[in-house]
């Protein structure tokens, strides 16, 4: 809890502004850059999260949650074989993919954000749910990442078949298919890397990291059984 260099009260760590004196107690960001926040994000992940909390404007953070949402939203069909269960019209598929992403999958980014906001209560450290909002988004970037390059590449070069066993995208072209299934395996994993840094900075104790990941994967898995009852009707 630092104290106002002005008044000496102390205020959350969070804090902007002194609650005694309304001294500003740390740097006051107006607005976020979304191509160098991104950047630092890799350079300077625990300095970066935190000023993306404490960002006045939460720049770009419902744009990204929306890519992300699109992104798990095509994983989800590559894992239920989608073009088996629904239907194997490439363009069919990828307007299914993008309204579960925007309609299903978006709604889950915001439950996931909520549930781990009311389990974790950073507001007790000053954090508010719109800043626990943007930094949770901004720490899962990675899945926007492979909504914006990853999925293209893999559309283009399986077509329908990247959603269906029948044959299996592995077995068109088994040397991209690894390579991309890395690529996105990765994502995954650097999006659960970056929620841990996150809870680290807001908490500094690993077993909220822990909690952090697992309503991820909870949330998540929800989802994709939803996404799953919507295509099988």
């Amino acid at each position: 809890m630092p104290n106002c260099p002005v008044c000496s009260a102390e205020n959350l760590d969070f804090s902007i502004r002194c609650i005694s004196c309304g001294s500003f107690l740390q740097q006051n960001v107006k607005t976020l850059d979304l191509f160098s926040t991104l950047y630092n994000t890799w350079r300077y992940p625990d300095f970066t999260l935190r000023k993306i909390i404490l960002a006045e404007h939460k720049n770009y953070t419902v744009l990204i949650a929306a890519l992300e949402a699109i992104g798990c939203s095509f994983l989800a069909l590559f894992f239920i074989k989608a073009a088996d269960i629904y239907t194997s019209d490439l363009w069919r598929l990828i307007t299914t993919g993008t309204a579960l992403g925007l309609f299903v999958f978006l709604p889950a980014i915001y439950i996931f954000v909520i549930l781990s906001y009311l389990i974790l209560r950073p507001g007790k450290r000053g954090v508010t749910l719109k800043g626990f909002i943007s930094g949770t988004v901004y720490s899962m970037h990675p899945l926007a990442f492979g909504a914006v390059v990853l999925l293209p590449a893999e559309i283009a070069i399986f077509g329908p078949y990247l959603f269906s066993n029948n044959p299996s995208p592995q077995v068109i072209n088994p040397l991209p298919f690894y390579f991309l299934s890395f690529l996105d395996f990765a994502a995954v994993v650097i999006s659960i890397i970056f929620l841990t840094r996150l809870a680290n900075t807001m908490f500094g104790k690993k077993i909220r990291a822990t909690v952090l990941s697992a309503v991820f994967v909870s949330v998540f898995a929800a989802a994709l059984e939803v996404a799953k009852k919507l295509l099988l009707k």
